[in-house]
């Protein structure tokens, strides 16, 4: 009987939530010149995806706190482009307390490289 009232209780202790962070122009992890942005470029792909996460485990994090510029540099790199454009960021958690908790930041958009 006293496992069915911890797993009644842990029931209501779980929770998940995602939240649109924003919509953004351009973006890029490394410094760029609005002149580059004044230049032609092309899509080198459309709508691609990368996440970034951590996971927590009695409240205690396992993993260094994810970084939306290492999901647009691993994006960036994986496709030899210049910048991001027309980008989505989404946060999403899942929590179950105080045992388990796993935190994720979603980049989506297009990867351009600027035509030389």
């Amino acid at each position: 009987m006293t496992m069915n009232k911890i797993f009644l209780a842990s029931l209501f202790l779980l929770s998940a939530c995602t939240t649109r962070e924003g919509l953004y122009g351009v973006l890029s992890s490394r410094p760029m010149s609005l002149y580059t942005l004044t230049e032609p470029a092309q899509t080198v792909a459309s709508q691609v995806h990368a996440e970034v996460s951590y996971t927590q485990f009695l409240l205690i994090p396992l993993d260094d706190a994810p970084k939306i510029d290492n999901a647009i540099e691993e994006l960036v790199q994986k496709y030899q482009g210049d910048y991001m454009s027309n980008i989505e960021i989404k946060y999403h958690t899942v929590r179950l307390l105080p045992f388990y908790g796993k935190s994720t930041w979603s980049v989506t958009g297009d990867i351009m490289r600027v035509s030389q």
